[in-house]
């Protein structure tokens, strides 16, 4: 708000001929506030906090963790499980005579202990298909896991070159200002000496003050990729950030010259997210083994070891009866058939055949979006390329052309409209420079994201550090 009304009392200003005004309540436009502690970041930082904050990857990280223990519980299966029950009970027991009717109350003690395990012998292979399908499934959480954290990368450095890109659009529209107040006191001062009219200064007033408002516009979309870049690596949007950017000429120029051939759909093939895909694939062929063991018999061995005591045995103690008299052990063997299960097995198998048909699908799709992103991306970064030297030229070319109408405007031979024209094609040939600089780099960022190559975006985070 304090920035908005700068802005109209600056516009309203700016329509009178006061020598001097516009510079002092341009100043004042960008006088600060007292803000919030400034975050300085480097790329290398805002990497490491997002990859340490972010609750996206945690969660990812959870799910690895998760599917772990399913592999531990599925190798547990294997053992044999042990049970010990003791049992104690106090007993109160009232006999009638039949003959006399009298009561005889006998109150005695019992206890009991046993060990119990059982152990399969065999279940169809249904175990081994569920420890194999639970390794799968593992591994496809782990590649899940990986292509989270290159997501995470490639969305905190772009939104770091976004933000940079921001930033030098403020540096645009600062100078197109201070050109613009300057070339108004000239006008100024031409028309007091009677040398121009007064709707040149009236122009001119306009243009400065359309140069204010993009100015703040320019600041707005600065402050809003600043947020999205804080709200990337997990830091309170309401922070002020610092960014720390190398010379870009030598990484500029190394990019220029790189030479890319057609897409490698080998080397796509080694995505993290498409590996995920195939590794569901084979988890779902374990799982239709494991359904199909519903048709076969099952052989469990079982044993058991137990005792017990009973105080109405006169004569013995608990130790002789418990460990002496009574002890019993058994051991035996268990097959159980199936002869009718109501279906349920061949239900089973058919959902894990259309669980492996959906994963399936999900790979080709998945394929398909792969070699449209790269594709797409290739094509970009030859574009962007081409538009390095396009807007390079483009900006020399506006530079000398506005030079030249300010000269001619001086000396009466050009029109201010002629003049404020040009000035506004060197703004934006400025500001086209600046994104093709950032956009070339972002381009080379996504088609190592894309292509899922890990490597070739480590060597270009490393020129970017070397730069520094």
């Amino acid at each position: 708000m304090p920035r908005l009304l700068a802005c109209l009392l600056l516009t309203i200003a700016l329509t009178v001929p006061v020598p001097g005004r516009a510079q002092e309540l341009a100043a004042a436009l960008h006088q600060r506030l007292p803000q919030a502690e400034v975050l300085r970041l480097t790329l290398a930082q805002a990497i490491r906090i997002a990859l340490e904050k972010d609750p996206g990857l945690k969660q990812s990280a959870n799910q690895v963790a998760s599917r772990n223990i399913d592999v531990a519980q599925r190798q547990a299966d294997f053992a044999p499980d042990l049970t010990a029950r003791l049992t104690g009970a106090e007993h109160f027991d009232k006999t009638i005579d039949p003959l006399d009717g009298n009561t005889d109350r006998r109150d005695y003690e019992t206890a009991s202990g046993s060990l119990d395990s059982t152990v399969n012998l065999f279940n169809g292979f249904g175990d081994i298909a569920a420890l194999r399908g639970a390794e799968r499934e593992l591994a496809g959480e782990q590649s899940s896991y990986s292509r989270a954290a290159q997501t995470l990368l490639f969305d905190t450095v772009s939104a770091f070159l976004q933000t940079l890109s921001s930033r030098e659009l403020i540096r645009v529209r600062n100078e197109n200002l201070g050109a613009n107040l300057q070339q108004q006191e000239q006008v100024e001062a031409l028309y007091r000496a009677g040398n121009r009219p007064v709707s040149d200064l009236y122009q001119q007033q306009a243009e400065t003050a359309n140069a204010v408002l993009d100015l703040l516009l320019a600041e707005r979309d600065y402050a809003v990729a600043s947020r999205r870049l804080l709200q990337v690596i997990g830091m309170p949007p309401s922070g002020r950030v610092d960014l720390q950017a190398p010379d870009l000429a030598p990484l500029e120029a190394a990019l220029v010259a790189l030479q890319l051939g057609p897409p490698d759909l080998a080397a796509l093939d080694q995505r993290s997210d498409l590996q995920a895909a195939k590794y569901q694939i084979e988890a779902a062929a374990e799982q239709i083994d494991e359904a199909r063991a519903g048709y076969w018999p099952t052989l469990n061995l079982s044993a058991s070891l137990a005792s017990d005591y009973s105080s109405l045995e006169k004569g013995t103690d608990f130790s002789r009866q418990f460990f002496d008299h009574n002890p019993q052990a058994d051991i035996g063997l268990t097959l159980a058939v199936p002869i009718f299960d109501r279906l349920q097995t061949r239900h089973q198998v058919a959902q894990a055949r259309l669980r492996q048909d959906n994963a399936r699908l999900t790979l080709h799709q998945r394929q398909l979006q792969a070699e449209t992103e790269l594709g797409q991306a290739i094509n970009d970064f030859r574009t962007a390329q081409q538009l390095i030297g396009v807007t390079k030229t483009r900006l020399t070319a506006a530079r000398q052309a506005l030079a030249a109408m300010e000269e001619r405007y001086r000396v009466g031979a050009a029109t201010l409209t002629e003049l404020a024209q040009l000035r506004t094609q060197f703004a934006e040939a400025d500001f086209e420079r600046v994104k093709a600089r950032y956009q070339l780099i972002t381009q080379e960022v996504a088609i190592a994201y894309y292509l899922g190559d890990g490597q070739r975006l480590q060597a270009l985070l490393d020129q970017w550090e070397n730069a520094q």
